[in-house]
């Protein structure tokens, strides 16, 4: 491989930077694993790979959790029940990451006037892909993420050096009007929730810290699930050559080669735009959490900040996606499900997530009151629990149950009544029934559930009380 030095990189070109702090062309480097080479052949060297039927779309089906909405435009998703409440964890826990930062929850307008200059300039960065409604001769724009309503929201307040950074978070409801070739599923669907993080800071330095802070909170985040991002930096030419030291620091904090392309200075209103992509489980790299550092839109919006020797100036914005959309964000459980199978495990997924995270199967109606009142004990330890208390057979019941992918399945019959232990088959272990008793599941369960978000579920415990969705 031959290197590159920093004075031959080019505008419109890409390249791989290692942690070393080297330069190569892509069509010669040979290092990185299947992963980087996906994103390498999909990025930089035009390959044209092609991919089966994303499995997401079948599991996303067959669990009931959404659907494709006949009545509206292609790209636009009907959440079942359990999807309601898969995407509504979701959403708690983007909101919870950003909490734990210092992130301020606001909600903003979903419509704007594209005759204001700065949303018409702002917007025209989309072209085609945008919603457009006219109502009274007037052009309007639904929002395609969160930006609008948090910069013109902080261009009406006052706002101090003390205030920065001032980190403003929004579960924006989000439109995109994708080419129709591209709409699929989860992964690029044209109504999605984005939850949007925008950072204020005090000028370039500031910036950057801040910017280094979220980049390792993604791949923690990452890491945290179970998988490795591949990241495309996306860097202006004046940046790049002024802070590539910066650029170096954060290949290092991967510590696995990072893909660069070079884009003209002042072209866009960031100067740097990070890529983080998941593959899936056909090997198809996927763009999901996003940062960017953002120099232009403070003035374009008109946000200004008093600094301590009374001057007003404009501070420097970080957009970020921490997980990126709701919609990816399931997409990525739902493929890490589809790895497992392809491996021969039961797909699942994780206990905090599923729907129903507790079956109780009374194995014949003359158990029903006793397995209710295990009901109502796992109830009130906050975990999400159910009874099959319909007049079907036991095996009916244990299939239902595992074509759901209901992580613990608790069995009560004479020998559980008697012995006052529970015969419980456990998922993630392939199904093995286990004995334990009730406390011990609860702790067990519990101790899957500790730090991540809970609701109750949001339909009947009885599944002979639930309405079907077929």
């Amino acid at each position: 491989m031959s290197e590159v030095s920093l004075d031959e990189v080019v505008v419109g070109e890409h390249y791989v930077l290692t942690p070393d702090g080297k330069i190569y062309y892509p069509e010669e480097f040979t290092g990185g694993d299947e992963g980087f080479r996906a994103l390498l052949a999909k990025e930089a060297l035009g390959e044209r790979r092609s991919y089966k039927r994303s499995p997401h779309i079948d599991i996303m089906k067959r669990l009931k959790l959404a659907e494709v909405e006949p009545l509206s435009d292609a790209g636009h998703l009907t959440y079942l029940p359990k999807g309601a409440l898969v995407t509504d964890l979701l959403m708690d826990y983007s909101l919870s990451v950003v909490r734990r930062i210092g992130g301020i929850p606001v909600k903003t307008s979903i419509m704007y006037d594209l005759n204001i200059p700065a949303i018409k300039e702002h917007a025209n960065l989309f072209g085609q892909r945008m919603y457009k409604v006219k109502p009274f001769k007037r052009e309007f724009v639904l929002r395609y993420a969160a930006c609008f309503g948090q910069f013109a929201l902080l261009r009406r307040h006052y706002l101090t050096h003390r205030d920065l950074p001032l980190r403003i978070f929004e579960l924006a409801d989000s439109y995109r009007y994708e080419q129709r070739g591209e709409v699929t599923g989860l992964a690029r669907p044209r109504r999605f929730y984005m939850p949007d993080l925008h950072i204020l800071t005090a000028g370039l330095e500031e910036a950057m810290a801040e910017f280094k802070n979220i980049f390792k909170l993604i791949i923690d985040e990452g890491q945290k699930f179970g998988w490795t991002y591949y990241n495309l930096y996306n860097v202006v030419e004046d940046f790049m050559m002024e802070r590539f030291d910066f650029l170096v620091e954060l290949v290092r904090m991967e510590g696995k080669p990072a893909l660069i392309y070079v884009v003209e200075s002042g072209k866009y209103y960031w100067v740097i735009n990070i890529e983080f992509h998941y593959i899936d489980s056909q090997g198809r790299p996927l763009e999901t959490a996003t940062v960017q550092i953002d120099i232009g839109n403070s003035r374009r919006f008109g946000i200004r900040y008093h600094d301590v020797d009374g001057s007003v100036k404009y501070p420097v914005i970080l957009h970020t996606a921490i997980h990126g959309s709701v919609e990816r964000f399931l997409y990525e459980f739902l493929e890490e499900a589809a790895k497992m199978q392809n491996s021969g495990k039961k797909p699942m997924l994780p206990v905090w997530l599923s729907p129903t995270q507790v079956r109780i199967i009374p194995v014949s109606s003359a158990y029903l009151d006793y397995a209710y009142n295990i009901l109502l004990m796992i109830r009130d330890a906050d975990i999400r629990v159910d009874i099959d208390d319909r007049d079907i057979s036991l095996s009916k019941k244990v299939m239902y149950a595992e074509r759901e992918w209901v992580p613990y399945i608790v069995v009560i019959g004479e020998k559980e009544v008697k012995s006052n232990r529970l015969t419980v088959r456990v998922r993630s272990m392939g199904g093995k029934a286990v004995e334990m008793t009730l406390d011990e599941l609860i702790d067990r369960v519990r101790g899957e559930l500790d730090g991540y978000p809970f609701r109750q579920l949001y339909y009947s415990e009885r599944l002979s009380m639930r309405p079907e969705f077929i």
